[in-house]
């Protein structure tokens, strides 16, 4: 980690980035599939007389944050793995059904609906509400959690109006760097309040799943194309061709899923975040 501060959330402009070799905010599927298998040993780390018994967990969703990634196991056992300043990989003991790794704090949706969080707390993002819920998205300063009902609950970092929630019911929400997207029951997206580069002009459409980076969005369409808006400094709006079954935005770049299980990254290239790994995935 650098030894600066992270710059003040919703406050920086973006800039054509020089190469460099620091970690580099963003929700990186790349990276977070690379890091699968330190989690796996983090989760399961066998003692002598097990070694030959005890196989390695299989992992069954992974969320890659500012500087860290969790991932969580079949079994319902989150595991988290890189920096750890705030806390953010001191997972609470617990099952759960879900995980979002944000900048410097974490999320997870217990296995019953309640939201847990840990880590950085210098906002409010850790100070969960009561409720039960469906879905937790961990975003830079703020989190968003979805009801069972449908409603989006948001709290932390407020300064931008990122948890200044429209009215409605939704399917899906994502927490970004100063700003939240969600999904409506209609299957159109709406963003809050930080309009810098256009995050909250929305392309007309109807979707099934949105993603809310630093500076830019990207959603999935019925049709299974891919659609992005706000900055394109580094490209990370240029979408390629191609049907996909999900897509996430980071900082700088993005990556998404194909229908065939490939995935492929754009944008933003100087630490290697859109050199993906062989292979096919599921998420």
């Amino acid at each position: 980690m650098p030894a600066a501060a992270p710059p003040a959330r919703g406050e920086r402009a973006p800039r054509k980035r020089a190469p460099a070799s620091r970690p580099r905010l963003g929700w990186r599927i790349a990276a977070a599939l690379a890091t699968v298998a330190g989690l796996a040993f983090a989760l399961a780390a066998p003692q002598p007389s097990d070694a030959q018994t005890d196989p390695a967990p299989s992992f069954q969703q992974v969320s890659a944050g500012g500087r860290h990634t969790c991932a969580l196991s079949e079994s319902g056992e989150v595991a988290c793995s890189g920096w750890n300043l705030s806390g953010q990989t001191n997972v609470p003991a617990g099952r759960y059904q879900q995980v979002s790794a944000g900048y410097d704090h974490t999320c997870a949706l217990s296995e019953a609906g309640a939201v847990v969080c840990w880590g950085d707390n210098s906002h409010g993002q850790t100070d969960t509400p009561a409720g039960r819920y469906q879905q937790v998205s961990a975003g830079s300063g703020h989190a968003c959690a979805l009801s069972e009902v449908g409603e989006v609950v948001c709290w932390g970092s407020n300064g931008n109006g990122q948890t200044n929630v429209r009215a409605g019911h939704y399917r899906q929400v994502s927490a970004g760097r100063g700003h939240t997207c969600a999904l409506s029951e209609s299957g159109a997206v709406v963003c809050w309040q930080f309009n810098d580069y256009g995050l909250m002009d929305v392309p007309f459409g109807r979707y099934r799943q949105v993603s809310a980076g630093t500076w830019h969005n990207c959603a999935l369409s019925e049709s299974g194309a891919v659609v992005c808006w706000g900055s394109n400094s580094n490209g990370e709006t240029d979408v390629p061709a191609g049907r996909y079954q999900q897509v996430s935005a980071g900082d700088s770049h993005t990556c998404a899923l194909s229908e065939m299980g490939a995935v492929a990254c754009w944008g933003y290239n100087s630490n290697g975040e859109t050199d993906v790994p062989a292979g096919r995935y599921r998420q």
